[in-house]
C-alpha cells in the first residue's frame, strides 16, 4: 500500500518556496502521482491535509499551488482547513478586495514568488465562488472531507488516521460511510493481507464500532464486505463482536457467492448462515460459476421456488469484474440457464422475459440454448416459448400485466 506519511519531509518547510522542489519529487518517489494512480494521488492529498503538521495556511497554499483539480475536488481542502484559515482574517490585496472580500478572507501565502501567490489566491477565490454558486455551505465541505478521509484511512488500515477522522465528526453510518466500513472489512487484497495488516484492520473496526450509533448496522455492512473479500479472520472477528448471522448471514453469503469467495461461503455455512433464500441463489447465478451455484443448491437453496429470480439473474448476468478481458458471456449465460433447467427451474413471468429480451446479444444466447447438448426436449420447448415472447413485441405486450 502507498505510504500515507509521504509528506513528512515537507513538515520541516516554512514556505511554498521550500516546498516547491520537494512536492512532486516525493509523490514520484512513493508512486502517488496522478499519472501513477489517481486514487493514490487523492489519498496522498487527503493524508497531507489531514495529518501534516504544517500551518493551516501553508497546507492550503500548497494544495492550491500544486494540487490537480482533475483528480480530487480541491474544495475538500478548503472545507477541512476553513476554521483555522478564517481565524487569521487575512485581508485581500486592495486591487481585488472589492471583488472577492465577500467570499471570505484571503490566505497568508508564504512565498517570494508574486505570481505563485497570485495564482494561489486566485484559485482560492474561484473555488469559493463555485461553492457559493452551488449553494453548498462551507460546513458541508468540511464534513465531506472527513468522510473521504475516513474511507481513505480505512482502506489503508490506519487506526491513527481513523481516530482522527472520527474525532472530527466522520460518521461510519452516514450515507457515504459504508465505503469506509467495507474498506476496513475487505482489507487490501490477498497479496498484502498479512497478519499485521489483519490486526490493524481489526483495530480500525473496533474504532468504527465504538463510534457508531447503531452497532448492528456496522457489523452487518462489514460482514458482507469481509465475506466478499474471502477474509476468514475478519469474519470470525466480526462474529465475535456480535454480528448476527440471522440478520446479516444471507447478505454475507450472497456477497461471498457473487465474488466467488468459496472459503468464506463455506465458513459462514459452518457457522450457521442460511443459504436457502433467493438472494443467495441469485448472487451465485450472477457469477456464472456453476460450481458456486451447485454449492448454493447443496446448501439448501430451492431452485424451483426461486426460479424466476434465478433465471432473471442468468439471462442478465455480466460479471465483468470477475473475468479478464471483454467477454460476451454468451456461452456462460447459456450454460447457467441449462444448469438451472436441469434442476427444475421453470418461470415465464414478465421479469424473466424482459431479462432475456434485454440481455446483451440475447439472440445468440437463445441460439446457443436451443442447440445445447444438456437441455432436454422440455427445456428446449420452454426456451423457445420464452424467446417467442421476448422477441415478438405484440406477444410481450399481451403478456404484460
Amino acid at each position: 500500500m502507498p505510504n500515507l506519511n509521504w509528506f513528512l519531509p515537507l513538515d520541516a518547510c516554512h514556505s511554498l518556496d521550500e516546498l516547491t522542489p520537494q512536492w512532486h519529487a516525493l509523490l514520484e518517489q512513493h508512486r502517488m502521482t496522478p499519472a501513477c494512480d489517481a486514487e493514490r494521488y487523492a489519498d496522498a492529498l487527503l493524508a497531507f491535509v489531514g495529518m501534516s503538521t504544517l500551518s493551516p495556511h501553508l497546507k492550503l497554499s500548497a494544495v492550491l499551488a500544486f494540487g490537480s483539480a482533475f483528480d480530487i475536488d480541491l474544495r475538500l481542502a478548503i472545507g477541512a482547513l476553513a476554521e483555522q484559515t478564517w481565524e487569521a482574517d487575512v485581508a485581500w490585496p486592495d486591487s481585488v478586495a472589492a471583488s472577492v472580500a465577500d467570499n471570505g478572507p484571503a490566505l497568508n501565502v508564504a512565498t517570494g514568488d508574486a505570481q505563485l501567490a497570485a495564482f494561489v489566491l486566485g484559485r482560492l477565490a474561484g473555488l469559493r465562488e463555485t461553492m457559493q454558486h452551488d449553494g453548498t455551505r462551507l460546513e458541508a465541505w468540511t464534513a465531506a472531507f472527513w468522510q473521504r478521509f475516513l474511507a481513505m484511512a480505512c482502506r489503508h488500515g490506519s487506526p491513527d488516521a481513523v481516530a482522527l477522522a472520527l474525532g472530527n465528526g466522520a460518521d461510519p453510518l452516514a450515507a457515504d460511510g459504508a465505503a469506509a466500513l467495507a474498506a476496513a472489512a475487505a482489507g487490501p487484497g490477498s497479496d498484502e493481507d498479512t497478519p499485521a495488516r489483519q490486526g490493524e484492520d481489526e483495530h480500525v473496526m473496533q474504532l468504527l464500532l465504538g463510534a457508531a450509533s447503531a452497532r448492528a448496522a456496522v457489523l452487518a455492512t462489514a460482514l458482507q464486505a469481509a465475506a466478499g473479500a474471502d477474509r476468514i479472520a475478519m469474519l470470525d472477528f466480526l462474529l465475535e463482536q456480535g454480528a448476527s448471522l440471522d440478520a446479516a448471514g444471507p447478505a454475507a453469503l450472497a456477497a461471498a457467492a457473487r465474488h466467488l469467495a468459496f472459503d468464506a461461503f463455506e465458513h459462514l455455512l459452518g457457522r450457521g448462515a442460511d443459504a436457502r433464500g433467493a438472494e443467495v441463489l441469485a448472487a451465485a447465478v450472477v457469477s456464472l460459476d456453476e460450481t458456486m451455484v451447485e454449492a448454493v443448491l447443496a446448501a439448501g437453496a430451492d431452485v424451483q421456488a426461486h426460479a424466476c429470480v434465478a433465471l432473471t439473474a442468468a439471462f442478465s448476468a455480466q460479471p465483468r469484474d470477475l473475468y479478464g478481458g471483454e467477454p460476451d458471456f454468451i456461452r456462460p449465460r447459456a450454460d447457467m440457464v441449462a444448469l438451472l433447467l436441469r434442476h427444475g427451474a421453470r418461470c415465464d413471468d414478465a421479469g424473466v422475459v424482459d431479462a432475456l429480451a434485454g440481455g446483451y446479444r440475447a439472440g445468440e444466447v437463445v441460439d446457443t440454448l436451443l442447440a445445447h447438448e444438456d437441455i432436454d426436449a422440455g427445456g428446449i420447448d420452454f426456451i423457445a416459448s420464452l424467446a417467442c415472447r421476448a422477441f415478438a413485441p405484440a406477444a410481450r405486450e399481451s403478456s404484460a400485466p
